[in-house]
């Protein structure tokens, strides 16, 4: 854990992995860390007040110690007790926050291969956007899903003639027409009608223990079944 104190009793801690660039300026070196509350486009940000002539010097000295830091705390810059890392650090200049609460999704812009889009374990938690094919089409889950397992998918273009078929157990509700469908537990299938798969529609699954929960949303009645 880095520790930050400037002279108008600020603080500011962060761990050193969190450290998403460092960057010198005239007389300042500023080091971003990755926000764990703000946005995903924003750092918190430490900028350090340095000797003129030793910026780069400093930001080697730097990247060095956090490199090879072991755990525990490590106080960076104290401005009350005059305390530095390195050499030619001399002030705490500021300590800028982001505390936005912005969350954000990963999208996957999928495409088909071979009439297929395979979906893998690391976009678990996507939002998956569906485009059009020509044929009948699958969707390939993870073959050794853990619990948790989650994706969104959700139609980008209106599906043709064809039906898409995900493959697995499946069981839960859907909303189809305006009309609530339950789905009781099926173990080979979820299949949605050809032409069905409207631009908007879209279906999400959660796996746990041995299957996965579906719900969703379909503008056209009779548009998904689990078999």
């Amino acid at each position: 854990m880095l520790v930050f104190h400037n002279d108008s009793d600020t603080s500011y801690a962060n761990y050193a992995g969190n450290i998403s660039s460092i960057s010198s300026a005239t007389t300042a070196i500023t080091l971003n860390f990755a926000s764990t509350v703000g946005t995903s486009a924003s750092n918190d940000a430490i900028v350090l007040t340095v000797t003129a002539g030793k910026e780069e010097e400093a930001m080697e000295a730097l990247a060095g110690a956090f490199s090879n830091l072991r755990s525990g705390m490590t106080i960076v810059a104290d401005d009350k007790n005059s305390k530095y890392l390195v050499g030619g650090v001399t002030a705490v200049s500021s300590i800028s926050v982001d505390s936005g609460a912005g969350t954000f999704k990963n999208i996957v812009d999928a495409a088909f291969s071979s009439n297929d889009i395979a979906v893998t374990t690391a976009q678990s938690g996507s939002v998956v956007l569906v485009p059009t094919t020509g044929a009948n089409s699958t969707i390939t889950l993870p073959s050794s899903p853990v619990d948790g397992t989650n994706y969104k998918f959700v139609a980008e273009a209106s599906s043709g003639a064809h039906t898409i078929t995900i493959a697995g157990a499946f069981y839960g509700v859907t909303l189809q027409a305006g009309d609530t469908v339950e789905h009781a537990l099926g173990s080979t299938s979820a299949v949605i009608a050809a032409s069905d798969f409207k631009i908007g529609d879209f279906f999400e699954i959660v796996y746990e223990g041995d299957a996965y929960h579906i719900t969703g949303m379909f503008d056209t009645a009779a548009s998904l079944a689990v078999s």
